[in-house]
């Protein structure tokens, strides 16, 4: 009996600080628009000594390099950007192995949204693309989120019933009678 009670005390006291130690997942400001499937849950980052008051996900110990990827697909959309919040550098920015952003020093604290950090259109290929960024931080506090976004989106019924109701007038016997007449 006694090992029976010091068993459920010893399981009750293992769940109750699994639970205490387990925190609940920052929720990113671009978390929806952002297209990406990225390697790790971002935003990456270290214990706030700054005062930047930055949270984030994934730790990246400070005074060390990472790398962070992403796969998206790349026919939704006819224009596609990048956004980025980093503490501290670039090193540099790849989509499908083509550089798009080379180093870019940072310093000071990074802005929460990457939206309002650095910027890059970006021309995707249609299909998987990948995007892979290295990372370096050189100070107190790392950081690094980032989104892809995509505005006007291709319609493809819109472009069908055009072509559809183009179809319908070239067929319509008015229309056929006046490309006759022309000709003569």
């Amino acid at each position: 009996m006694k090992k029976t009670t010091t068993l459920g005390i010893i399981t009750t006291l293992l769940i109750i600080s699994l639970l205490n130690t387990a925190s609940a997942q920052y929720c990113r400001p671009c978390l929806q628009d952002d297209l990406c499937t990225w390697d790790n849950t971002l935003p990456l980052g270290s214990e706030d000594t700054s005062g930047c008051n930055l949270q984030y996900n994934t730790y990246w110990p400070v005074d060390t390099t990472t790398t962070a990827t992403c796969t998206f697909e790349g026919n939704q959309y006819q224009n596609y950007d990048l956004f980025i919040s980093i503490d501290n550098d670039i090193m540099e920015c790849t989509l499908n192995g083509v550089r798009i952003m080379g180093e870019t020093i940072h310093e000071n604290c990074a802005p929460e949204d990457p939206r309002d950090g650095y910027h890059v259109n970006i021309n995707p290929q249609t299909g998987t693309n990948t995007l892979i960024c290295e990372l370096r931080d050189r100070g107190t506090m790392s950081h690094f989120d980032a989104c892809i976004t995509g505005t006007d989106p291709i319609n493809a019924p819109e472009y069908a019933s055009l072509a559809i109701a183009l179809a319908a007038l070239l067929t319509t016997p008015a229309f056929a009678y006046l490309l006759v007449n022309r000709r003569e």
